[in-house]
């Protein structure tokens, strides 16, 4: 069973996307969203389910995959650098860590921002900033 201390990391990080979720509500029924709006939403929900602050994100920039990464080390208690040498990902479609990390983020996203995003443009998105052109699109 995890300790207190990681339960309450755990806590922290729902709430906290669960917070960014309730924003992007209120503003979409305000009529409040705009393209940067959205842009930093799902940036913020991104860190927030991803466990990473501005400062442990900074490095990765915009990437998604990075940023997955970032997310991966932090866990593992690794460099970023290593995640992707230490990935012993064992699932029948080879796919590594990183990206089983990104489809469930987005899975996320779009059950907690209540948008249907195309799948296959979702998963292609590189950055941040893809991914947040996809959901601006499906709130218009």
């Amino acid at each position: 069973m995890p300790d207190k201390a990681v339960m309450d990391r755990l806590l922290a990080a729902k709430r906290g996307a669960s917070l960014v979720c309730e924003e992007f509500e209120s503003d979409r029924a305000a009529g409040k969203l705009d393209e940067p709006r959205v842009e930093s939403l799902v940036r913020r929900f991104i860190l927030a389910k991803f466990r990473l602050d501005e400062k442990e994100a900074e490095p990765a920039g915009d990437n998604l995959e990075k940023l997955a990464q970032a997310s991966l080390a932090k866990m593992l208690k690794i460099a970023p650098d290593l995640v992707k040498s230490e990935d012993k990902a064992a699932n029948c479609d080879g796919a590594d860590s990183a990206t089983v990390k990104q489809a469930l983020m987005i899975m996320a996203l779009q059950k907690e921002f209540h948008v249907q995003l195309d799948c296959f443009r979702a998963g292609l998105c590189h950055s941040v900033g893809e991914l947040a052109a996809l959901v601006w699109q499906a709130t218009r």
